[in-house]
């Protein structure tokens, strides 16, 4: 287990321990790799992807607008986020640098997002690393994810539409198919 994967790991039973009492807070461990439907305040499961759904969005310390703002999502509409905890109105967030803390639940989309990891990495015309290349999308790029096989995943940046290998992208769960 990655030294990022055991602090979050250790964050999330600290957190829960401190704040399920009384809030109806859903917490899953961030090492669950597919997201279950559970009797979350929502419906949807949790662990999931959504993306930042305006133009200006606070990351609170606590799930309530008296918590201490951590950070502001300012022009990164689109961003993706994994929601790994809520309450009826609040989301616990990680974003793709790891950064954790709480949004109101109004101020995300569920719209699915991606973002460039690593290095430099082609857009093909096709789900085959044979296929042409489109264009070459930097690290950090945020993308509108459309479809996900096992493999390849297609977003969309800009005026392009093209395919990535599923491993490329942040915003995707490993092997996750998303139509």
């Amino acid at each position: 287990m990655s030294h990022f994967m055991s602090r979050l790991l250790a964050f999330v039973a600290i957190a829960g321990a401190l704040l399920i009492g009384g809030l109806g807070i859903t917490m899953v461990p961030a090492s669950t790799a597919v997201a279950q439907e559970t009797d979350n305040p929502s419906g949807l499961a949790v662990p999931r992807y959504a993306t930042i759904g305006r133009s200006r969005v606070n990351m609170r310390q606590g799930p309530s607008t008296s918590h201490r703002i951590l950070w502001v999502y300012a022009g990164q509409e689109g961003l993706p986020v994994e929601v790994v905890a809520e309450t009826e109105l609040w989301r616990q967030i990680r974003d793709p640098e790891g950064d954790i803390g709480w949004v109101h639940h109004a101020l995300l989309s569920n719209e699915r997002g991606a973002v460039v990891q690593g290095s430099m990495r082609p857009l093909r015309r096709q789900p085959a690393a044979d296929a042409a290349t489109m264009a070459y999308l930097e690290p950090r790029v945020v993308a509108s994810l459309n479809e996900c096989s096992e493999d390849w995943c297609q977003i969309s940046v800009d005026n392009y539409t093209g395919w990535v290998r599923h491993d490329e992208v942040w915003g995707v769960y490993p092997a996750e198919v998303v139509r």
